[in-house]
This record gives C-alpha cells, structure tokens and sequence, in this order.
C-alpha cells in the first residue's frame, strides 16, 4: 500500500459536512451555556473486539483497505490524529478500539483528547493511578454528559479505559472554557497577560488560517438560516471573535500534543473539525514538530460501505466508515 502520510493540503470544501457542523457548533454552544451534569456509572474498563471484515476503510483517496492494514501503517506514525462525530455511538467503539491498539502497537504512549481541558490534567492523573474511579472523573470535571445525557461513561470513558489498560497515559489537551468564552465574547485582547500564570492554561495559533475564515462564515449562515432568518448576515466582527476561539482552541490541542511528544508517541482524538482535511488543529502540530511523522483518520458515520468521492476524498489518511443508524441534522445541534 502506498504511504498515506505524505503531508497534504489539500483544499478546504466551501460547506464542512453536516456531521463536522456538529463538532463545530459545539465550540460555539459551549460559550453560551455551561456543561450540564448527570449521573454517571460506573463501569470497567472495556475490551471492545472489531470485526475487521465487516469495517469499511478507506485510504484518503478511496482505495478500500482493511482495519488491520490501516493499523499496521498508523503504528509506524509519531502522531495519529483521529476527527470523530460526537454522537456517533458506533464510532467511538472503533475509536475505542483503535487508541487500544495503537498504544500497545507503540508499547505505551499518550491519548491526548479535546474533552479534557489543561486544568483538569491533575483528575486524570489521579484517575490513572487508581487514586479516583471514573465516576469520580467524570463528575470531578463536569463531563458526564459532555456530548449529551450520561454520555461520558457509555462513549468516552471506554476510550480511556482502552488507554490505560495497554499502558497509555491520557493528556488533558483542550483549553479550559473560560479562557475561549473570553475570546468569544471580546476578542484575543481579553486573555490574561502573558506573564500570567494562567497562559500555561492555553495557547494562540503560530500559523495562519485563511480558510476557516469562510467555512465558519458559511455555518453561521447555515445556522442562522435553520432558525428562520430569511437572509442571515453575519457581520465580521462576530466572525472573526469566533474564529479567534476556535483557533485558540486548536493551538492548545496542538501544543498539548507536542509536549506529549517529547516522550510518548500520541493518538489525539478530537472533532472532525478539528482534524478533517488538514484541519488547524493538524496544522498547528506540523507548524510545532515538522519533522514529526503524522497520519489522520476520520469515522465518518454513514450507513453505507460505499466511498463518497464527493465528499471524503482526501479528507484523511484513511477514512472509517462506522456503519451506525446515526444521522446528524440540526436536532443534534444541541447535544455539546
């Protein structure tokens, strides 16, 4: 098989998929509300088992291929950067399984999420070590239902536990709420000074970004559209206080991942995107470790095996259709 890993750039689609909407609007949801806290369970660690006959992988550039040949190439990477739909359920059973294989492939590493932020790295050290349990993570950091109802314990924490059980250790990546409400609401100048202690708690973008600029102009019109406006405007002050938060957000999952590289090989998983095409948060780490060798992978979830030239080509390394009844529309909007 050919080397998947070349660095591309290749162009970002003037509309993101609908099932990268969702990872996005839960950027602009969280500036708005706070997370809302359910009971978790606690649960074991899990041992998910892929049929890889039935699992419907792809290169980048729709030459089918099999689980366990795309496993055998990412092991070989520094970095694997993975772009989920938070609500997918099926997807994140493959995402289970594929951090747990990846850490045992590199013997140990890191597993650098988006849904942990940098100051809550302290619970999930604790919770490695076995001094808490899970439920105690999850309420410790307000993530029981981080991509809807109880949906830490049924969709996340599996991950985790797949880390931990082949040795892993979990990075705390994203930059805590707070910080990128500020940005949001009144732009980079609101951050704390950089001799402040608090600048350990986040990063802002190294590289230019030119084209998140319209995709996300695109998606608030698209947004603004569903709530019945006939002909929403967005006016560039909005956009660009937007695009400051997100690009924040990126730079410290970016950063968060380069610091784990000096020691572990790491598997970060965060929204589609995030990671789809090249996205900033791939981006900024290739601007931070050049020399790095670096694979994505996207689950797209689709009931269908078939590749969709239109719009997955080149949307990643490889591309993991989940096969699950999971369709995202506008109602899904609201779960992040």
């Amino acid at each position: 098989m050919r080397n998947p890993f070349m660095t591309m750039n290749p162009p970002t689609s003037p509309m993101m998929q609908i099932s990268c909407r969702f990872t996005l609007i839960f950027g602009l949801s969280i500036f708005l509300s706070a997370c809302v806290s359910a009971t978790a369970v606690e649960k074991p660690a899990v041992r998910v088992a892929v049929q890889q006959d039935a699992v419907c992988v792809y290169a980048g550039d729709g030459a089918p291929t099999t689980w366990g040949a795309m496993v055998g190439a990412l092991a070989h990477c520094d970095v694997v950067f993975i772009g989920e739909t938070h609500d997918d359920a099926h997807g994140h059973t493959l995402e289970a399984q594929l951090v747990g294989e990846l850490i045992a492939a590199w013997h140990g590493g890191a597993l650098s999420i988006e849904m942990l932020e940098r100051d809550e790295q302290k619970v999930a050290d604790q919770w490695r070590a076995g001094e808490i349990d899970s439920l105690a993570l999850a309420q410790q950091t307000k993530s029981e239902s981080w991509a809807g109802k109880n949906s830490w314990v049924e969709w996340y924490q599996p991950v985790l536990d797949a880390a931990k059980l082949n040795g892993g250790v979990v990075i705390a990546a994203n930059a805590p709420r707070k910080y990128v409400r500020m940005v949001s609401k009144d732009g980079m100048k609101a951050l704390p000074p950089v001799i402040s202690e608090e600048r350990a708690l986040f990063d802002t973008p190294s590289v230019k970004h030119p084209e998140y600029r319209e995709d996300l102009r695109a998606i608030m019109v698209e947004m603004r559209q569903e709530d019945g406006q006939p002909t929403p405007i967005v006016f560039d002050e909005d956009l660009d206080k937007f695009l400051a938060s997100q690009l924040m957000w990126d730079a410290t999952m970016a950063r968060s991942v380069a610091k784990a590289r000096e020691k572990f090989h790491v598997v970060h998983m965060a929204g589609c995107f995030h990671i789809d095409r090249s996205g900033a948060t791939v981006a900024e780490f290739r601007a931070l470790r050049p020399g790095d060798t670096v694979a994505t992978v996207s689950l797209v979830s689709s009931d269908t095996c078939e590749f969709d030239f239109e719009k997955d080509i080149k949307r990643a390394a490889f591309v993991v259709y989940t096969q699950s009844q999971h369709v995202s529309d506008g109602a899904d909007l609201g779960h992040e």
